[in-house]
């Protein structure tokens, strides 16, 4: 299946060598065939076909929804560095999808998918989400461990998502204020 073998292509990582041995790997896994599905539990992607939901769930700003998901990935045992390389590939066939729509292919996957985040997500927040992820990519090996490195960059979406800027609703005041207080004098109280 085309799928799958997007999936070598990127697990290879431009070597001929590697990209053979995973096909080879793949055919013994598969019993002969290569599906994605067979492709994906080999090298542990499965994981990855939770990353368009939880893009969207940090575009509606639900952190909730986006630490739940990271929970049902973090059940696989993924490498979260592979998992925010394949974040910053999303992200990017998104942006691209935004500016050519006819680009997408279906080597990338789930095409629907793509192009439902590309008319959800304006184009300067996936530009924005695409370099914090990017940056990520850096900070990933400093964090205590890989799941809360990868939780912290998907807080950051979070927090640096320009629709999280809406001012803040102040309280109102329990007390009234004193009327003195402005400035003005305050007339004593008749008897």
């Amino acid at each position: 299946e085309p799928p799958a073998l997007a999936l070598l292509a990127r697990a290879a990582d431009g070597s001929m060598r590697d990209g053979l041995s995973l096909l080879d790997q793949a055919i013994a896994f598969g019993g002969g065939g290569v599906t994605q599905a067979d492709v994906q539990a080999m090298l542990g992607v499965v994981a990855g076909e939770r990353l368009p939901a939880l893009l969207d769930a940090v575009d509606r700003g639900d952190a909730t929804a986006a630490l739940g998901l990271i929970g049902e990935v973090a059940e696989y045992a993924p490498d979260f560095g592979g998992l925010l390389r394949e974040l910053v590939t999303l992200l990017h066939r998104v942006a691209v999808v935004q500016q050519v729509p006819d680009a997408a292919q279906p080597a990338w996957g789930d095409v629907a998918a793509i192009t439902r985040l590309a008319d959800a997500i304006p184009p300067d927040e996936v530009q924005l989400y695409y370099q914090i992820a990017l940056h990520g990519q850096r900070d990933l090996p400093l964090a205590p461990d890989e799941r809360s490195g990868f939780e912290m960059l998907i807080l950051r979406l979070l927090a640096f998502r320009p629709a999280s800027s809406a001012p803040v609703p102040v309280p109102a005041q329990a007390a009234e204020p004193d009327p003195g207080m402005n400035g003005e004098a305050s007339e004593p109280a008749p008897d």
